[in-house]
């Protein structure tokens, strides 16, 4: 029999709870599965409560953890009301070391760990522990290459999961084939419910956490970055981008959006030719430039603020947890709540 997704988290769970107990007794503990919308509407996978220790942790399972994630994980963090523990298979020595750095607490199915508290005294750190010939078995991935642009299209646009399949694939910039397999994966996953008449989005708040941690991993280096200094003041307001073709995204566009943020790096999206808009902002390449511009990979409808067209919000809030630093991090909480992302 298949295991589904909640099964995977259920498995992973109690196999790094058992590990925590060999270094830690903790007791019973206590898991609470079905959340409630939570600080930001963001909803946990689980509540965790130990017998043996003060705490109560909201849980986040998350499997293959990279480094560009942590910087959603600290977001979830910060505007959480109770500490946080991340459970995953395998935490590499450098996940771990990051881990630690940002103040995460996690705990892994090999016994690596990070866990702490004043009252009672609580401190863990282990790492090394190296993975075995038998594994937890792989789980499906929705959460990779163009199937990733898929579920942008369904979280951008209003109602898209009820759009025709070759519809949404233009819209994503995709093949059709690969919106089947999307939506194939995604009702595994419990994304998805099919009617007898439509289809309806699951746990959307989950699904947006699990797009923004994958994005500057499989989205985001496949848009040819490329990287200018460009020494104009508030040229995000000064150039008119429709002109260009081009979409400003990532702390340029928050700053529009809220006007809070006074950005340090642009970005911009544009299909075709840069050449023009080049010339125009007089860009100089420059690897730790201030400006980005990437590929742009959806067909939907730009977003206007005073005449200046603006990336989706979802798509700001990814570039601003993937720029990372706390007052990004401040502005996607903002944009997520007055844009409903």
């Amino acid at each position: 029999m298949k295991l589904t997704h909640r099964d995977r988290d259920r498995e992973i769970l109690q196999v790094a709870l058992q590990k925590l107990n060999e270094e830690l007794p903790v007791g019973n503990y206590e898991v609470q599965w079905e959340m409630p919308m939570g600080v930001m509407g963001i909803k946990h996978d689980a509540a965790l409560k130990f017998e043996k220790m003060l705490h109560e942790y909201y849980v986040e399972i998350r499997r293959n953890i990279q480094l560009k994630m942590l910087d959603v994980m600290e977001f979830y963090q910060a505007a959480t009301d109770r500490a946080l523990i991340l459970v995953t298979d395998v935490a590499t020595d450098k996940i771990a070391r990051d881990l630690r750095r940002r103040k995460i607490q996690f705990i892994d199915t090999l016994g690596n760990m990070f866990l702490t508290q004043q009252d009672p005294f609580v401190h863990i750190y282990v790492i090394g522990n190296r993975q075995q010939n038998t594994v937890i078995q792989k789980p499906v991935n929705v959460f990779i290459g163009a199937k990733l642009q898929v579920i942008f299209t369904l979280l951008e646009i209003d109602n898209a999961v009820n759009l025709p399949y070759r519809e949404i694939a233009k819209l994503a910039g995709v093949a059709l084939g690969t919106v089947g397999w999307t939506f194939r994966d995604l009702k595994q996953l419990g994304y998805i419910r099919a009617y007898k008449r439509n289809r309806k989005i699951i746990n959307r708040d989950k699904l947006v956490a699990r797009w923004l941690e994958a994005y500057p991993v499989k989205i985001r280096p496949k848009l040819n970055p490329r990287r200018f200094n460009v020494h104009e003041k508030n040229w995000w307001i000064n150039t008119d981008l429709n002109r260009y073709g081009g979409v400003l995204g990532g702390e340029t566009a928050a700053a529009v959006l809220t006007k809070y943020l006074h950005p340090e790096h642009g970005v911009i999206y544009m299909q075709g030719s840069i050449h023009e808009l080049a010339m125009a902002l007089k860009l100089k390449a420059n690897p730790e430039g201030n400006l980005t511009i990437l590929n742009r990979f959806w067909d939907s409808e730009n977003l206007h603020v005073n005449q200046i067209p603006i990336a989706p919000p979802l798509l700001v809030c990814a570039e601003l947890l993937a720029e990372g630093g706390e007052r990004n991090r401040e502005t996607a909480k903002m944009i997520m709540g007055d844009w409903d992302v």
